[in-house]
């Protein structure tokens, strides 16, 4: 009877499907502005700047995720 159970659970641990594993760079954070809010025009150009980097970096990330998923 242990010999049946332990075959069953041995046969049940391969049935599972490969997981893809995710780069862990990937699953940090990217930064956009970080400040106190624009005054002046200067930094309203630095802080719409910081932001679309940010987004470009987040999507680039989005990507990368998607195609070690897919």
């Amino acid at each position: 009877m242990c010999r049946c159970l332990i075959i069953c659970a041995a046969l049940l641990a391969g049935c599972g499907r490969n997981v893809a594993t995710v780069p862990p760079d990937l699953l940090t954070p990217c930064p956009g502005w970080q400040g106190q809010t624009p005054a002046s025009e200067g930094q309203v150009i630095r802080a719409a700047a910081a932001e679309k980097a940010g987004r470009l970096c987040a999507n680039g990330k989005l990507q990368a995720v998607g195609e070690v998923l897919g």
